[in-house]
């Protein structure tokens, strides 16, 4: 199946929308690595702190990948089932990822920083819905530009 064509061409990029609306239909087919990279990824791109220590997010999500997909095996998905398996729900039930959910500090509420302020990231956290949501495009793009 080619959508190229299909694909946003004033970017010559594939963006979330086309693949939400074109490739709903494919047969993904993911090894550990694929996840765990991802995941590993995103967790340090949406920290607030340089270097985080995600050793034992990593871990809890490889135990909770090793139930379907054993270490030296690849699984099919579909659009809908890659979007069940990582979603903002199983991030929130997995103790050592809800975790970065939470500031470090433990403030709830709003904090206030003026323009010359420098914000802790003590005062941050991880939003899980969009570490799901850009965990699920990452992996898709990669599965449709490769193939």
């Amino acid at each position: 199946m080619n959508n190229t064509i299909e694909t946003n061409s004033n970017f010559n990029k594939l963006t979330n929308r086309d693949i939400s609306t074109h490739h709903r239909d494919g047969e993904y087919w993911l090894m550990r690595s694929d996840l765990l990279g991802a995941f590993a990824y995103w967790v340090v791109a949406q920290s607030p702190y340089d270097t985080p220590d995600i050793s034992k997010a990593l871990t809890a999500f490889g135990d909770y990948i090793g139930e379907t997909i054993k270490d030296d095996g690849v699984k099919r998905f579909s659009y809908d089932e890659l979007s069940q398996f990582i979603s903002e729900d199983v991030f929130e039930s997995i103790p050592e990822i809800e975790i970065l959910n939470h500031r470090k500090n433990g403030r709830d509420g709003m904090g206030f920083c003026s323009r010359y302020d420098k914000p802790s990231p003590d005062d941050d956290f991880i939003d899980l819905g969009a570490l799901a949501r850009n965990i699920f495009f990452m992996i898709l793009r990669n599965q449709i530009t490769q193939a």
